[in-house]
């Protein structure tokens, strides 16, 4: 799937981030595993962050 097609329905996922990276393939945790990591924990902290906010 192309960035172009993904970008139609993230507005389908409020808690969403959006990345575009340069030299990501197809095993993108690890072939870039830190940055992989960073990306997912920091979507992880929003959305347990928001489920706690709706309490």
């Amino acid at each position: 799937m192309g960035y172009q097609d993904a970008w139609k329905i993230i507005e389908n996922y409020p808690r969403a981030t959006f990345v575009v990276l340069d030299k990501a393939g197809h095993i993108l945790q690890i072939e870039q595993d830190i940055l992989f990591d960073s990306l997912v924990n920091e979507w992880l902290d929003r959305v347990e962050y928001y489920i706690s906010s709706q309490d």
